[in-house]
């Protein structure tokens, strides 16, 4: 029996994005656009913050950031302040409004309220020639994972991406000018936020058993 198109597409909703983190434990970090989150369901790219408001809410994402608190830094559209450089541009995934701040310790929070995330991936980029980040996860406030990546140099970032199928609700991103460095003036900045959540096993099991129902009805109509 061929299973109907509709009942095809389902079953690869449903499963299809859980076979992209396989069976490892631990938050994984990647780079480039796509190798963290092929299925998008939380999106944002700033482009209605022509305010530069902190605690910014888009497409089911809260953006918050500690530093300076009045105008986001003196951040908030591409190639204007918050480059070591001003005008040699941020990476070709910043366009338009950006989110960033700077400051002591100063790092941007991405927080998906009680939704847990499986993945996310980010363009990221920083106001100092040397793109150096710390990361950390974050799930009920406790620390699930940190780690550090060298984007690149001369003041073009690019896009990294982190995946848990244990999930978080909260990331975490600084921005120094030392890939050794875990304190100090932080000049951090994102755009294009992409964004998954793999259902909670007992949604997973619901989603399932309609799917299970779906090719029982289907098979009993052929038959009848």
């Amino acid at each position: 029996m061929k299973t109907p198109i509709l009942l095809r597409a389902a079953v690869a909703l449903v499963l299809g994005p859980l076979g992209a983190f396989g069976s490892s434990a631990g938050v994984v970090q990647t780079l480039g656009a796509g190798s963290a989150v092929s299925f998008v369901q939380f999106s944002a790219d700033f482009t209605a913050n022509t305010t530069l408001a902190n605690n910014y809410s888009e497409g089911g994402l809260l953006f918050s950031h500690t530093g300076f608190a009045n105008d986001n830094g003196g951040c908030g559209y591409a190639g204007v302040n918050c480059e070591a450089n001003p005008g040699d541009g941020y990476s070709q995934a910043f366009s338009g409004n950006y989110f960033a701040t700077a400051g002591t310790n100063a790092y941007i929070r991405i927080s998906s309220g009680v939704t847990r995330l499986t993945a996310i991936e980010f363009a990221a980029d920083s106001g100092y020639g040397s793109i150096n980040l710390l990361w950390e996860t974050w799930l009920d406030n406790t620390r699930t994972g940190s780690g550090r990546v060298a984007l690149g140099s001369g003041g073009v970032g690019g896009v990294m991406g982190l995946r848990d199928e244990d999930g978080f609700n909260e990331v975490r991103l600084y921005a120094f000018d030392s890939p050794a460095d875990s304190s100090g003036y932080s000049v951090p900045a994102i755009d294009s936020v992409r964004a998954f959540s793999v259902p909670l096993p007992g949604t997973l099991a619901l989603a399932l058993g309609a799917l299970g129902l779906m090719a029982g009805l289907h098979r009993r109509r052929r038959l009848g």
